[in-house]
């Protein structure tokens, strides 16, 4: 059977703590394990619900009935503002996705990108003036003239 990710585990733990609680390796282990249960635990019932009604596909109506069948009616409230935060989420990246696809928003993205450039050109530009002033830059071009010349 397959395991969590321990170090996902581990993360999820630190957060629920606060980060505040050390955590022994044979805790981390029973948590992976009862939460490996559980989530077999409820995919077989929601599992056995679907094939109970025809279908083929487990939805998360047969899900939220597993639960309720497996006398967690408690669970239910907490797990529907989960699936709430979870859709927003995913609304969230579907639309950041569908922006990055539009054309339009593109160009817009692109030409925001060349003013950067050519702002960024004109400071580049700008301080090299300003070290010209001190001689700076000046010295600087000579040597590299006259290594370009040597290589020659």
């Amino acid at each position: 059977m397959e395991q969590l990710p321990k170090a996902t585990v581990q993360q999820f733990i630190k957060t629920s703590t606060n980060g505040d609680m050390k955590c022994s390796n044979e805790f981390v282990t029973q948590v992976m394990s009862m939460a490996r249960e559980y989530i077999q635990v409820v995919s077989d019932q929601a599992n056995t619900i679907c094939l109970e009604q025809g279908k083929k596909t487990i939805s998360g109506e047969f899900f939220y009935k597993a639960i309720s069948k497996l006398k967690l009616d408690s669970q239910i409230p907490h797990l529907k503002e989960i699936e709430e935060e979870i859709k927003e989420e995913v609304n969230v990246k579907n639309q950041n996705r569908a922006r990055f696809q539009d054309e339009e928003h593109l160009k817009q993205l692109e030409e925001q990108q060349k003013q950067l450039y050519e702002k960024a050109k004109l400071e580049n530009s700008k301080n090299m003036i300003d070290d010209e002033e001190y001689g700076k830059s000046r010295k600087l071009n000579i040597q590299f003239e006259q290594d370009d010349e040597d290589q020659q």
